[in-house]
């Protein structure tokens, strides 16, 4: 069923902006804050949104296939079954053959909440990672899957701690073999706790709350590095690696981030899509798109293009070169 739109804050007359070479269409509106983008074997985009409900945007408008599933922050395709991360829960949503119906099983539950909650999922070699939000700005949790990257079994079994010391890794990517997570710095400290760009290692620890950036706060020793940094309070959130070949050579293997904006300080930072491009010498982060309320979500859609949604205006953007 169609939905309708979320109100902008701000006049829409324009397409957000991008490098020369590159233009910004609608690719569909109308969703209700979405929060998370997948692609499925159908070739079909699905959308997760924050009223709790998934839709797919399908041929003759949005449909909603599930609903009732807390705030959905993680949504990917693992072979034909999608997998949503919601307020605690992990669930999969199994298609019919002809992708027309789904049914709904939850496979992981009971997981700490709180100031923030489970985020993005990825898969690789059989394992399911997933981002588990701090409950608190900054304390010493009682539950030690608190702040952590997680991972289990493809049916929710046999769950670890993977790394720890992340406060809120939101977005969750492999680029070849290598997981990377963004991560929002604490609100705390006036401006000087930047968001940040990291690659997870097995049994890592990356400082919050004491320690963050290069090597900024106290308590440092032992602590990864992370691999690039964005402006502080930005809400460095969605992440998605370009492997297509449809945007120009330079791009190929970059990181996209979508920073949702910051509502803390009233610094103005955020509201665009980040591009982590990587050398030989480490990771050199530039602008690339801006003009949005609040972009949360990044994806590779069928053809190639940059997919964005923006939470604030109900908007997925598609980028093409």
């Amino acid at each position: 069923m169609a939905m309708a739109a979320v109100q902008a804050p701000f006049s829409l007359a324009q397409s957000p902006r991008v490098p020369a070479g590159f233009k910004a269409t609608v690719f569909a509106s109308g969703f209700s804050e979405p929060t998370a983008l997948a692609v499925g074997p159908d070739h079909r985009v699905y959308v997760a949104q924050q009223n709790g409900s998934i839709a797919v945007v399908a041929r003759h408008g949005i449909q909603t296939i599930a609903s009732g599933l807390g705030v959905p922050l993680g949504l990917v395709w693992q072979g034909r079954k999608l997998y949503v991360s919601w307020t605690g829960h992990v669930s999969v949503l199994v298609p019919s053959r002809n992708f027309g119906r789904f049914s709904l099983r939850t496979i992981v539950s009971g997981l700490p909440t709180g100031r923030h909650q489970n985020d993005t999922l990825a898969f690789h070699h059989g394992w399911m990672y997933l981002g588990v939000g701090s409950t608190c700005n900054a304390c010493h949790e009682s539950d030690a899957r608190s702040a952590t990257i997680m991972r289990f079994h493809e049916n929710g079994s046999h769950p670890q701690i993977f790394a720890h010391g992340l406060r809120n890794p939101f977005g969750l990517a492999f680029k070849g073999g290598q997981l990377y997570a963004t991560d929002n710095g604490r609100d705390d400290f006036g401006n000087s706790v930047p968001d940040e760009l990291n690659r997870i290692v097995r049994g890592g620890w990356y400082g919050w709350p004491s320690c963050w950036g290069d090597n900024q706060g106290s308590h440092c020793k032992g602590t990864i590095r992370p691999v690039a940094l964005f402006e502080p309070h930005a809400s460095a959130d969605g992440l998605v690696f370009y492997q297509r070949k449809k945007f120009p050579k330079r791009y190929r293997g970059d990181g996209f981030v979508a920073e949702w904006g910051d509502s803390v300080n009233n610094l103005g930072t955020g509201h665009i899509v980040k591009d982590v491009h990587f050398t030989r010498k480490g990771a050199r982060v530039s602008t690339f798109a801006t003009g949005f309320s609040h972009p949360l979500a990044v994806a590779i859609a069928p053809n190639g293009s940059l997919l964005v949604a923006d939470w604030g205006t109900g908007i997925v953007w598609r980028i093409q070169a």
